[in-house]
């Protein structure tokens, strides 16, 4: 085991060294695992003490001198369950200040990987959507090739409807995309650009994914429902 993979847990570098030369080599003092590592004897026993207030080792006084064993390492996720219980009620705490501030008409956008995942996100929570475009090079599902599938399967869940309009060559893959959800697919000539919008809780969604990703989204109702109008004129005109 390397002590790198204790840091992804939320441990620092030193922490993560002198827990796993515990748990290799049990039952050892501090001034034994401070030669071991090389590191000053006062430091090892600050670590010491550190990780025992996250659960993670125990000691036994032997004679005068405190020896150390590690402890249930389930502690380690203990820990991220308490901090992401924090995390959640921080999240709701920030929600509150948000609605208490917002505004009814607002622009947001989303930039890079990041902010395109941050918009799905904002997308998920809708209950039906109307889209037009993903007619020329689908980006978009290069960019969130590893996040893709449970979007989807998120997606299905919540049993959210959609109509969609796309290019002809992209419509078999936009079915494959959506195989057991209820959303529509036509499709119409000529439209070739990437670049596309997408209407959701009174909200436009503008969006692309070439070179860098970029989102732009309108929250505003007047201007959703316009553009809704568009839509259905397009849904219409196009091919089923």
């Amino acid at each position: 085991m390397k002590a790198s993979m204790l840091v992804e847990f939320g441990l620092s570098e030193n922490q993560a060294r002198v827990y796993l030369e515990i748990i290799q080599s049990p039952g050892r003092s501090g001034s034994n695992i401070s030669k071991s590592l090389s590191i000053d004897r006062s430091f090892v026993y600050d670590i010491i003490n550190s990780l025992i207030n996250k659960g993670l080792v125990s000691y036994v006084v032997n004679g005068k001198i405190k020896v150390f064993y590690p402890s249930d390492p389930e502690n380690l996720i203990k820990e991220i369950d308490e901090k992401k219980i924090k995390a959640l009620n921080l999240i709701e705490e920030i929600k509150k200040l948000q609605e208490k501030n917002k505004s009814e008409n607002e622009v947001k956008v989303y930039e890079g990987k990041a902010g395109l995942k941050a918009y799905v996100r904002e997308f998920l929570d809708c209950d039906n959507f109307y889209t037009l475009g993903g007619g020329g090079t689908l980006n978009i599902l290069e960019v969130l090739k590893y996040d893709y599938p449970n979007y989807i399967k998120e997606f299905e869940q919540k049993k959210i409807k959609g109509s969609l309009i796309t290019s002809e060559k992209n419509k078999k893959i936009m079915g494959s995309i959506y195989p057991k959800s209820s959303v529509k697919i036509r499709n119409l000539e000529h439209l070739d650009s990437s670049v596309s919008f997408s209407i959701f809780n009174n909200k436009l969604a503008i969006y692309s994914a070439e070179e860098k990703p970029f989102v732009l989204i309108i929250n505003n109702k007047e201007i959703s429902s316009s553009l809704k109008n568009y839509f259905d004129h397009l849904w219409k005109q196009a091919k089923k």
